[in-house]
C-alpha cells in the first residue's frame, strides 16, 4: 500500500486523530486509545515528546531545508481536517493542536528563521525558470501540498503553461480545476508531457514514476527538478545526456548559502519550542481530561 493510500485509510479510520502526510513523512497524533492496526510503524513518541515533535515539524526544524515554509501550512491543513472530522474533534486534543501551531509560529517569528529561508516550491520554480524559456510548458508531477505549491508558484511568477499529472486522476483533475490548468493520470503522462521543456516532480511515491518512455516526446534539452525522496525519476533517465535531472540535494545546496546562520536561528527556535511545549504540558489537567499521552506513529 502506498503512502497516499495509507494516509487516506488512516484519515478515514482515525477520525479522532491528526494525520500529517507530507512528501517526506506520514505521522499520526492522537490519544493512547488510537489503534494503528496493521500500519507500518517506524517510530513512536509519547506524551510531551510527541507534542514537541509535532511543534518542531510545524516550525520547520525537522525539515531537510531548515525553516522551510510549506510544512507549517501542511500541519495547519492536517489540523483543519482534524477539526472538521464527521465524528467531531475531541476538545482536549483540539486545544493541544492549537497550541502546537501557536508555538511554532512564535518560534519562527522570534528566532527570525523565516527571514533566511524561502519555500522548497519557490526554490524549485526559481531553478527551473533559469532553464525554461517564457511560454514553454512546465509539467508538475504530483498533487500533494508541495506539488500544489509548485504549480501555484509557476502560475504566479511566470507565463509558462502548467500541466499536472498524478497517480490519482481525480486528484489531478481537482487541483487542475482549481488552478485552471490541464491534467492527466500517470497512465497517460507521455501525452501530457508532449512538448514539455521542464518538469518538477514531487509525488512522495515509494518507487520511480517517470520512466524513459514517458519522456520521449518532451523537448530537448529537458530539465527535471526531482524533489522526491526516493527519487521520482527512474535511474535509466540519467543515461540520456539531453536530460538534466536536478535532485532535491542540489536544491538544498542552493538554499544553503546562509546555512550557518540558519542553523544558529534554528537552535534558538528549538529552545523556544522546547520551553513553551514543556510549560504547556506541565500545566495541562491531564487526569481530568483523560489524555495520558499523545502517540506519534511515523511511517516505516
Amino acid at each position: 500500500m502506498s503512502k497516499v493510500q495509507w494516509a487516506d485509510r488512516l484519515i478515514a479510520e482515525l477520525p479522532g486523530a491528526l494525520v500529517l502526510n507530507t512528501c517526506y513523512r506520514l505521522e499520526v497524533y492522537g490519544p493512547e486509545t488510537v489503534s494503528m492496526n496493521d500500519a507500518p510503524i517506524g517510530e513512536v513518541y509519547e506524551g510531551v515528546e510527541a507534542l514537541e515533535r509535532l511543534t518542531r515539524i510545524a516550525a520547520g526544524l525537522e525539515s531537510r531545508i531548515l525553516g522551510e515554509l510549506e510544512v507549517l501550512g501542511q500541519v495547519r491543513a492536517a489540523y483543519k481536517r482534524f477539526q472538521t472530522s464527521p465524528m467531531g474533534a475531541p476538545s482536549n486534543l483540539d486545544g493541544i493542536f492549537q497550541k502546537v501551531l501557536s508555538v511554532a509560529r512564535k518560534a519562527r517569528r522570534e528566532s527570525g528563521i523565516d527571514q533566511l529561508v524561502t519555500s522548497v516550491a519557490s526554490l524549485a520554480v526559481s531553478r527551473i525558470a533559469r532553464s525554461v524559456q517564457p511560454g514553454e510548458p512546465i509539467a508538475v508531477i504530483g498533487t500533494g501540498s508541495l506539488a500544489g505549491s509548485v504549480a501555484r508558484h509557476i502560475i504566479k511568477r511566470s507565463n509558462n503553461p502548467v500541466r499536472i499529472a498524478s497517480r490519482c486522476p481525480v486528484r489531478a483533475g481537482d487541483l487542475a480545476d482549481r488552478l485552471g490548468v490541464s491534467s492527466a493520470s500517470l497512465s497517460d503522462v507521455a501525452n501530457l508531457l508532449d512538448g514539455v521543456t521542464g518538469i518538477i516532480a514531487a509525488t512522495g511515491a515509494p518507487h520511480p514514476v517517470l520512466l524513459p518512455e514517458h519522456l520521449i516526446r518532451c523537448c530537448r534539452p529537458l530539465y527535471i527538478v526531482d524533489l522526491s525522496v526516493p527519487r521520482d525519476c527512474h535511474p535509466d533517465v540519467d543515461t540520456d545526456q539531453s536530460i538534466i535531472r536536478i535532485p532535491l540535494q542540489q536544491i538544498e545546496e542552493e538554499a544553503g548559502g546562509n546555512w550557518d546562520e540558519r542553523r544558529r536561528r534554528a537552535e534558538i527556535a528549538a529552545a523556544i519550542v522546547r520551553e513553551a511545549v514543556h510549560q504547556f504540558w506541565e500545566s495541562m489537567p491531564v487526569a481530568r481530561d483523560g489524555v495520558d499521552f499523545i502517540d506519534c506513529f511515523k511511517e516505516a
